[in-house]
C-alpha cells in the first residue's frame, strides 16, 4: 500500500508544475493592455452619463500612456464627454478639446468630425438677433475653418448650409440696429454702416431688398445721391417683386439715373432666399430661458449633419446599384455570332456579329444564316445559266 501511495504522490508532483504552467500561459494571453482597459472603462462611464468618472479614466490614459495608439480617440472622447454633458462651460471645454485634437492629430480621419462638432456647439449657443452675437461670430469662424481645412470632407455641403443660417442671424442683428438708427433719425451714419455691412458680408440675407432701400435712403439723407443710386439700381435689376421696386424706379427718375432692366439671372439667385421674417417676438426671452434650463434645447447640428451624410451615401450607393442593374439587363439576350472564313490564300479570318434581337436564339440564327447561304447559291446558279 505504501509503495502505491509514494508512486501516486510522485505522479502528482510531476504533473502539477505542468498544469500551473499551462494556466499561467492562458492568463498571460488573456491579459488586456492597461491603456485599452482604461479606454473601455472611460467609454462605459461615458455611456452611463457618468462624465467625471469617464474623464478621469481618459485623462489617466493620456498621462500614463501618452504614446498609446488610443491617444487620439481618447482626446476625442474627452471632448465628447463635455459635449454630451452640455451647458455653456462644458461646451467651451469641449471646443478646446476638439481644437487640441485637430492640432495634435492633423491627419486623423475624424478631424472633420471634430470641426463639425465645434460648429455644432457654437450654433447651440447662438442667441436670437436681438441678443449678443458672440457665439454666432464664433460659429461663422468655425464654419470657415471647416471649409478651409477640410475641403474634401462630406460635410462641406452641409457646412455651407449652416453658414447661410449663421449669416442670416448676424445680418438680422445688424439690420435691427441699422433700422433703429434710421427710424430714430439720430444716426444716419451708423445706419449706413450697418446696412452696408450686410450688403458686403451677407449677400444671401433674406431681406436684401429692404436693406438696399434703407441704405440708399440713409445715403440720400447724407447728401450722397450718386452712391444711393447704385443701390436703387440693384433693387430695380434684382427685385421686381419687392414692395420697394416702384419706389426705387421713381427715385432713379428723380435723380436722373437710368433704370436697369430686370436681370432674371440675379432674380433667380435671390428668390429662394426671400422669406417672411419672424421679426422680434416678446416671447423670445422666455423661450431662451426654457432652452437654458434644458426644457427645450436647440437641435444637435452634428447629429443632423451625420444623418445627412449617411443618407447621401445610401442614396449614392442605391443609384450606383440601380445603374449597374440596368446595364446588366440591357446586356441580357444579346447574341454574338462568330464566323470563320478562308480567303483565296487559305488564310483563316474570324468575324463577330452582335445580334440586334435580344430574344434571338442560336438555332434561329443558324436558320437565318442557312437561308442567306441558299439564296446566295441560287443567285450564283442563275448567273451561270445566263449566256455569255
Amino acid at each position: 500500500m505504501r509503495p502505491f501511495l509514494r508512486f501516486a504522490t510522485f505522479v502528482v508532483l510531476l504533473i502539477a508544475p505542468s498544469g500551473c504552467g499551462q494556466k499561467g500561459a492562458k492568463l498571460q494571453k488573456s491579459v488586456v493592455p492597461p491603456d485599452k482597459t482604461l479606454f473601455e472603462t472611460g467609454s462605459e462611464y461615458l455611456n452611463k452619463s457618468q462624465y467625471i468618472k469617464a474623464r478621469l479614466a481618459f485623462q489617466t490614459l493620456i498621462n500614463t500612456y501618452p504614446d498609446s495608439e488610443l491617444a487620439a480617440d481618447t482626446y476625442l472622447a474627452i471632448g465628447d464627454s463635455f459635449y454630451t454633458e452640455g451647458g455653456t462651460e462644458n461646451l467651451l471645454q469641449a471646443e478646446d478639446q476638439y481644437k487640441n485634437f485637430i492640432i495634435f492629430f492633423p491627419t486623423h480621419p475624424k478631424g472633420a468630425d471634430a470641426q463639425m462638432k465645434i460648429i455644432s456647439l457654437r450654433m447651440k449657443m447662438m442667441r436670437s438677433p436681438d441678443r449678443d452675437q458672440t457665439h454666432s461670430v464664433a460659429a461663422l469662424r468655425a464654419i470657415n475653418e471647416m471649409l478651409e481645412k477640410f475641403p474634401d470632407s462630406d460635410y462641406i455641403p452641409i457646412a455651407r448650409q449652416f453658414k447661410t443660417e449663421v449669416e442670416e442671424n448676424l445680418a438680422q442683428a445688424d439690420f435691427a440696429v441699422g433700422a433703429f438708427y434710421a427710424d430714430k433719425k439720430s444716426n444716419y451714419l451708423g445706419a449706413k454702416s450697418r446696412f452696408k455691412e450686410i450688403v458686403e458680408r451677407y449677400p444671401n440675407f433674406s431681406q436684401m431688398d429692404e436693406t438696399l432701400f434703407r441704405l440708399a435712403d440713409a445715403l440720400e439723407k447724407q447728401n450722397s445721391p450718386e452712391e444711393a443710386s447704385i443701390y436703387l439700381q440693384k433693387i430695380a435689376a434684382a427685385f421686381p417683386n419687392s414692395k420697394h421696386y416702384e419706389d426705387a424706379k421713381s427715385k432713379l427718375d428723380k435723380l436722373g439715373k437710368p433704370v436697369p432692366p430686370v436681370d432674371n439671372q440675379i432674380v433667380a439667385q435671390y428668390q429662394p432666399l426671400t422669406k417672411a421674417s419672424g421679426g422680434f417676438s416678446p416671447l423670445r426671452p422666455f423661450i431662451s430661458f426654457a432652452e437654458a434650463i434644458g426644457f427645450k434645447g436647440p437641435p444637435d447640428r452634428y447629429l443632423t449633419a451625420k444623418k445627412m451624410v449617411e443618407a447621401k451615401k445610401i442614396e449614392t450607393a442605391e443609384a450606383q446599384a440601380s445603374k449597374t442593374s440596368e446595364g446588366a439587363r440591357a446586356g441580357e439576350g444579346v447574341l454574338i455570332t462568330a464566323t470563320l472564313t478562308k480567303d483565296a490564300s487559305g488564310r483563316t479570318t474570324e468575324s463577330a456579329v452582335v445580334g440586334a434581337n435580344a430574344n434571338a436564339t442560336p438555332a434561329a440564327s443558324d436558320k437565318n444564316e442557312d437561308k442567306k447561304k441558299d439564296a446566295s447559291k441560287t443567285a450564283k446558279k442563275k448567273n451561270n445559266k445566263k449566256p455569255s
